[in-house]
């Protein structure tokens, strides 16, 4: 046991700037944001406006509509994303249905739009009037259960939910579990359905968004001296992996191999920032040891960075710590500066995204990158993809609570 290899053959993603892998994809590599004005609900009384909101999204593509109805659009994001995946890694049949599959859905908000559905059925008309679905639809783990409906599995299904890490958590537990020679295939990823009045509300209190209203395709500037906060974002990214044997004996096609996960809390308070990168540090040094690596060995960071002001220092200084000199050699970028941050399936979606980058050998910009912070001043690929080889990627994620995922991938030897 713990001896196997585990590679992704399919990926899925629904984002605020594509929905398929290949649109992602495009977009990313022509620096093209999915920020924009939030039109889905009346926002005037809101500081925050903008939001990283999907628009142009047909659930009926994915889903029966009786389906639709009694379900939040996480799950519409989480099955669509996962039909995808599916799809992509050329799985068909009844296959699904064997007792070796898992999946694994990483969701920090789950069903806020039912929630709030229900809340105003309750408060305006009676609790009479209330879906019997509500309370089951609204639940994190709803997002799974429908993947699991969709493709009759019937091994284990997985929810974790803590904040913005648990989509690459939910990847993480799936590789360990396939290494550990308890499944050989594995649907997972990250999904959030955030662009509602309460989820924005909340985070408007909170501080941490930007309000710069004005061109919200220029609003999000991850390591940029005028970074003004975070803006919200929703979406799903799901990837199918598979033990590696497993893969080749059905001729699949491979986009890389997991070569370590890690995950860590460093934290005394919900809200810490943990302004010296000290959790960063942690876990970029274990997935490093965790994956038989040295520092010199990663070609290319996709970095958290969700243009905060104090966690894209925090950690910048951790790279450096990490990595010494070559910090200033290791092209290093946050796709976040085009999608927002959808929370659980950020990492996902920075994964799906790296894959893309070793596959076509292109790094994706941090775009809206103009202004030089002394304290980030590394090689942020500044507003242009660049055309560079890569062979192993570092892909980090941080949530509330002080939560650290980290993930290394590779070209398959």
């Amino acid at each position: 046991m713990g001896k196997r290899r585990i590679v992704v053959t399919g990926m899925g993603v629904v984002a605020p700037n594509g929905i398929g892998k290949d649109a992602f994809w495009q977009a990313l590599v022509e620096g093209k944001s999915g920020i924009k004005k939030i039109s889905s609900f009346d926002v005037s009384s809101f500081p925050v406006q903008i939001a990283g909101e999907i628009v142009d999204f047909d659930a009926s593509k994915y889903m029966d509509i009786k389906t639709i109805r009694r379900t939040g659009k996480f799950a519409h994001f989480a099955v669509a994303s996962a039909k995808m995946a599916v799809e992509d890694a050329k799985i068909e049949g009844n296959y699904l249905t064997n007792k070796k599959v898992g999946i694994y859905v990483g969701s920090a908000t789950g069903g806020m739009d039912i929630f709030e559905r229900e809340y105003e059925t309750l408060r305006e008309k009676s609790v009479h009037k209330m879906s019997p679905f509500g309370s089951v639809a609204y639940f994190p783990h709803s997002a799974a259960t429908e993947i699991a409906i969709k493709f009759n599995c019937r091994g284990k299904v997985v929810t974790i939910s803590t904040g913005c890490s648990c989509g690459l958590e939910a990847v993480g537990n799936a590789f360990e579990d396939i290494k550990d020679e308890k499944i050989d295939v594995a649907i997972a990823g990250g999904t959030d359905g955030s662009v509602s009045p309460l989820t924005l509300g909340s985070l408007c209190a909170t501080g941490i968004l930007s309000s710069h209203n004005g061109d919200p395709a220029k609003t999000s500037r991850p390591f940029d001296a005028k970074r003004s906060g975070g803006i919200l974002s929703e979406g799903a990214g799901i990837i199918v992996l598979e033990e590696l044997e497993h893969a080749l004996n059905r001729d699949a096609f491979i986009y890389g191999e997991i070569q370590g996960y890690s995950d860590s809390t460093k934290t005394s308070h919900l809200f810490e920032n943990d302004i010296e990168g000290k959790g960063f540090i942690k876990e970029m040094r274990q997935v490093l040891q965790k994956s038989f690596l040295e520092a010199k060995d990663i070609d290319y960071i996709c970095a958290h960075a969700p243009s905060d002001v104090v966690r894209d220092r925090a950690e910048t200084i951790a790279i450096k710590e990490v990595f010494g000199d070559y910090a200033y050699k290791i092209p290093i970028s946050s796709i976040k500066s085009m999608i927002g941050n959808p929370l659980s399936s950020a990492g996902p979606m920075q994964l799906i995204a790296s894959l893309m980058a070793m596959k076509d050998e292109i790094i994706p910009p941090t775009i809206n990158y103009e202004f030089p912070d002394p304290e980030c001043d590394l090689d942020y690929v500044a507003n242009k993809a660049r055309k560079n080889k890569i062979n192993t990627v570092l892909i980090n994620s941080h949530g509330f609570g002080g939560n650290n995922s980290s993930v290394i991938i590779k070209n398959v030897d």
